[in-house]
């Protein structure tokens, strides 16, 4: 080998060597790394937290009741019978409510009856939920006779109604109350036994700021037996009622309003459900007609075919109750038959697999031998009430009891142990224990103001009953105040 090969093959050597030690060095410092902690640095883009100013709490009371076609010359005019009885009250009892009427331009005699009326709190004046109204009505015309019932509520920018029919005699209106300063576009769908109505006019509807409209379910949906009622907002809110009249033949046969149920769920409450006779008509029974037997109607809101099981517990739990098995078809709202029941107030547990709506109906009639106080100057074929499902109570809760005969506070304990429970009334105070999955009831004074404590996962429930006179309504707990918020610019 010559020198110049020689030395050419030591450079090459020497190189590869260097290159060697480098990787080396190099895969040194990556192993020394790993185990070494790196320094952390994280960059968050600029935020403000901001607190909205609180607004008031408020409850919607929807007005007198309604009636169509009183004047041949405005058949579709929604004309008041009569001025409703409202109760207030909060927590503590010397904070200021403030009620205010509102706009009912549809109404040619709300001069003489009266409107809508909001009531409302001072922001920071009283906790969560702690503001409460509730409004009554006896009816004794031609046309309707009976006693309505309902909670004031809170206006949302989504509720469903469970409730109503536009058969032959059965007349349905839907009152959609605008409490806020902004016109409130509101969209109105109904769903009923063979699917959904299509119904373009009940879709835009402008409700404008501090008024209210009404709605004939007949016109957008006539002869429905099972209607469910989705009211949808933007701009203002809406706090939704149903008003359900019924005649048979030529006696009015019952009059109701009935609130927002609660929200599509797998499993729904309904507490506080009062069979006033003895009496129903099998589950099985496919074809039952007309709507004087204890039911409840179901809806499943999602794309499938929904599996369920109502439970009827008896409230005074001397019995295990009983299950109807049954299956309902998406977007088809279902009257299922309770069975034969004895009278008496019970629990209604309905589980599904899928998401479900309900509310539950029963009615009363007239004995043969007996005068109605509500239809004195009518001959009344009796009536009837919807009672609708109900979300679990916070903590603590106010209850307004209007004026009606006896008024009864259904709480059913849903919660996973015991409820000690906190009543108090006129001053005072009393405990009432109930079991996980119990049931209590507790009369109280027409026109009173309820305060419960240690009512967290409780269901509740107002009820009235007498001869031909039946009513019932939900206590829902408040929707969400006004939190903190995280903003990032962009």
């Amino acid at each position: 080998m010559s020198a110049d090969r020689a030395r050419t093959f030591a450079r090459i050597g020497g190189r590869a060597a260097a290159f060697l030690v480098a990787a080396a060095l190099a895969v040194a410092a990556l192993g020394a790394a790993a185990l070494v902690p790196w320094p952390e640095h994280r960059v968050m883009p600029p935020s403000l937290v901001v607190q909205p100013a609180e607004s008031r709490q408020q409850r919607v009371c929807p007005g007198p009741l309604l009636t169509l076609a009183d004047d041949a010359a405005a058949a579709t005019t929604a004309s008041s019978i009569g001025e409703a009885e409202i109760t207030v009250g909060a927590e503590p009892d010397d904070a200021e409510i403030t009620e205010t009427p509102l706009d009912a331009p549809g109404n040619p005699r709300a001069d003489r009856d009266g409107t809508p009326v909001v009531i409302e709190v001072e922001p920071g004046t009283v906790d969560a939920g702690m503001i409460a109204g509730a409004q009554s009505q006896s009816a004794g015309t031609e046309t309707i006779a009976g006693f309505a019932a309902t909670a004031c509520a809170e206006a949302t920018a989504e509720s469903w109604l469970v409730g109503g029919a536009t058969t032959l005699g059965r007349t349905s209106l839907v009152t959609l109350a605008n409490p806020t300063d902004v016109a409130a576009t509101v969209d109105v769908r109904v769903i009923g036994e063979t699917g959904a109505v299509e119904a373009g006019s009940a879709l835009g509807i402008i409700v404008p700021g501090k008024s209210q409209r009404v709605v004939s379910l007949a016109g957008l949906a006539p002869n429905i037996a099972s209607p469910v009622v989705h009211v949808t907002s933007t701009g203002g809110t809406i706090a939704a009622t149903l008003e359900q009249s019924a005649v048979d033949g030529l006696a009015p046969a019952g009059v109701e309003f009935t609130g927002p149920a609660a929200m599509p769920a797998d499993t729904q409450i309904i507490p506080g459900f009062v069979v006033a006779e003895t009496g129903g008509i099998d589950p099985a029974d496919d074809h039952a007609e007309g709507d004087a037997f204890p039911a409840v109607r179901l809806l499943a809101t999602g794309d499938d075919p929904v599996d369920v099981t109502i439970g009827l517990v008896p409230e005074a739990g001397s019995a295990d109750g009983s299950t109807i098995e049954a299956t309902l078809q998406p977007g088809r709202a279902t009257d299922v038959p309770l069975g034969v029941l004895e009278a008496g107030a019970y629990t209604v547990r309905v589980e599904a697999d899928g998401p479900v709506l309900a509310a539950a109906r029963a009615s009363i009639s007239v004995p043969a031998d007996e005068t109605p106080s509500a239809a004195a100057e009518v001959a009344s074929a009796g009536d009837f009430a919807w009672t609708v499902s109900t979300s679990p109570l916070l903590d603590d809760a106010v209850v307004a009891v209007p004026d009606g005969p006896s008024p009864v506070l259904h709480l059913a304990n849903e919660g996973e142990g015991e409820a000690e429970v906190q009543l108090t009334l006129d001053g005072e105070t009393r405990a009432i224990t109930i079991d996980a999955g119990g049931a209590a009831s507790v009369e109280v004074d027409a026109g009173s103001i309820v305060t419960l404590a240690g009512v967290a996962g409780v269901h509740a429930s107002v009820s009235f009953s007498d001869v031909a006179e039946l009513a019932s309504f939900g206590v829902q707990p408040p929707g969400p105040l006004d939190a903190p918020i995280r903003v990032f610019p962009r």
